[in-house]
């Protein structure tokens, strides 16, 4: 499996086997590579996560613009570009994408970005229909009966990075976070 250029030592040890030597050099060799891609792997995933990568998926955060003034838009964009609106799977990723927004916006002058959180007929979902397991809306996500009856959209909010909602009707600036999943 390794290459055999370490067979070229050919040294004898102090008891004199030249096949002890070579399992010697063997396993020497075998880890130091497994420390090295160690630390190319380490390395690698340093670079993707503090560059807007995580694993196979790739984050777009794009400003609030004349074109996309409400979720559907956002959304509709998102596809276009061959993406889809970003999607929280567990408080990790949620934690990095905070750290990220915060990283790459610095003086962004609009009230927050959409994500793929829908709420409609009382359930929220994700754009691409998958419930939404992981929610993180500040304190409770109740809503009243008027509320209930229209269509709402999750966005993460410029101050603090927590989450809200807006219903369709709403005058909030947003801009929005595509997500890839494709490696």
């Amino acid at each position: 499996m390794w290459p055999k250029f370490y067979v070229a030592f050919s040294y004898i040890n102090e008891q004199g086997s030249y096949m002890d030597s070579v399992k010697q050099l063997r396993k020497t060799f075998d880890l130091i590579m497994q420390r090295f891609l160690c630390l190319v792997l380490l390395s690698v995933l340093y670079v993707a996560m503090t560059s807007g990568y995580r694993y196979c998926q790739r984050y777009e955060i794009l400003h609030q613009n004349p074109r996309v003034r409400t979720w559907e838009d956002a959304y509709n964009e998102c596809r276009r570009k061959g993406m889809s609106l970003l999607k929280v799977d567990n408080m990790a990723e949620d934690a990095f994408l905070r750290t990220f927004v915060d990283r790459e916006n610095p003086g962004y002058n609009a009230d927050g970005w959409f994500i793929g959180g829908k709420y409609s007929n009382g359930r929220w979902t994700w754009s691409d229909g998958s419930p939404m397991v992981y929610q993180n809306f500040p304190g409770s996500n109740r809503f009243n009966a008027r509320a209930q009856e229209v269509t709402n959209y999750a966005f993460i909010m410029k101050r603090g990075y927590q989450w809200g909602y807006v219903s369709p009707f709403g005058t909030q600036r947003m801009g929005y976070i595509c997500e890839s999943t494709r490696c």
